[in-house]
């Protein structure tokens, strides 16, 4: 099973930003407080599951304190068993990574980094509120890697507002020059709740034209490809093997259990996920509850769910498991494969079906199509 901390303070709000997080600190120490309750209470969730990866998102969690990180993993390790080499990953924001901060995580058993750079670009940075520097982001890799840390992720934004195809091809030979195993290179979406909505709504920002956003994801494919990076989910490249063990589990539908506002957790036959308001959520610990909703997954939820996490990844559908688990369903949709299989946007290998490099580009096309409705 995963582990997933959800960590939910920012210094400020990324205008593209939709995950759940507050731009404050007033409520931190109540949040620990909570977040400790939490992991208490939720000890018989997944019974009897040894944990093999644990991993800290937000919010910015490299913006609490040591101490308070450690408050955190001490719960966890107190009331879950972390198996010995476990993946540990803390996402970081590039000013958080100076010396002291980065022995303290390392001191703490974390061994894998996944640092917010979205671009090396100062002028690209201020444009969507980011807090750090480009060369924030090169020297503080390269400190990480210096003091040890060899499992290193960074993000990249295809389509941010502005943005020139070779400024995004010159981060992507940036990335090439650093010390990084990962990179998630994802494509702007205009997220509701965000500042980018507003500024659609208002007619201050025009998201770019999707054909550009697909040519400029094709070309940042076969560069990463071209440089040692195998393309092992839409969105993720990795060297040496290295792929996200814990993102890879969510997309194999194994189970996990989320901590703190907004987290979500599965058990393999339902999903539940905690309240996104902060101050309902420690409320609500602090009267001995937790604020969630559940929602059961009925057979056609799986098999769907099935569908499109798979489909996601180089490794695609385990043919064998779909005919032994949603037989019924997928008998039903099998006749809409061999058009996309004649295109070339599906491929056979063995007893497996995924979508292949071409494909990637209408992705979400062909898993809605292989749905059960």
């Amino acid at each position: 099973m995963g582990i997933y901390v959800h960590v939910p303070f920012c210094r400020s709000k990324c205008f593209y930003c939709g995950f759940y997080s507050v731009a404050s600190l007033k409520l931190k120490e109540a949040y620990l407080d909570a977040i400790e309750r939490e992991i208490a209470s939720r000890r018989g969730y997944l019974p009897g599951k040894d944990v093999s990866t644990v991993y800290f998102g937000g919010g910015t969690p490299s913006y609490l304190e040591r101490g308070e990180l450690q408050r955190i993993v001490d719960a966890l390790e107190m009331h879950y068993d972390i198996l010995p080499g476990a993946e540990r990953t803390i996402e970081l924001n590039p000013e958080d990574l100076t010396r002291e901060r980065l022995a303290g995580i390392r001191e703490m058993d974390f061994n894998r980094l996944s640092i917010g750079v979205q671009s090396f670009s100062d002028v690209h940075l201020k444009r969507i509120n980011r807090t750090h520097t480009g060369r924030q982001a090169i020297e503080g890799v390269r400190l990480a890697a210096s003091l040890g840390f060899d499992n290193i992720s960074v993000d990249l934004i295809i389509g941010l507002p502005g943005q020139m195809d070779e400024e995004l091809m010159h981060d992507v030979d940036i990335v090439n020059s650093l010390p990084v195993k990962h990179l998630s290179v994802y494509m702007l979406s205009v997220d509701s709740n965000t500042v980018f909505e507003v500024m659609v709504r208002q007619g201050k920002f025009k998201p770019e034209d999707e054909e550009v956003m697909a040519c400029r994801y094709d070309r940042v494919c076969k560069r990463l490809k071209s440089i040692g990076f195998e393309h092992y989910e839409i969105s993720n490249f990795a060297r040496e093997g290295r792929y996200s063990i814990h993102n890879t589990s969510y997309w194999q539908q194994k189970p996990y259990i989320g901590f703190g506002p907004s987290a979500h957790s599965y058990d393999l036959h339902s999903r539940q996920w905690n309240t996104a308001n902060l101050k309902t959520y420690i409320e609500s610990l602090n009267n001995g509850l937790l604020s969630f909703e559940k929602e059961e997954l009925t057979d056609v939820d799986l098999y769907n769910e099935y569908v499109m996490t798979n489909l996601r990844t180089m490794w695609g559908i385990d043919l064998r498991e779909m005919e032994r688990l949603y037989g019924s369903c997928w008998s039903r949709v099998q006749e809409r494969v061999s058009c996309y299989l004649a295109s070339g946007d599906l491929v056979k290998s063995g007893c497996r079906l995924k979508i292949s490099e071409k494909g990637w580009m209408i992705s979400d096309a062909i898993m809605s199509d292989l749905f059960f409705v």
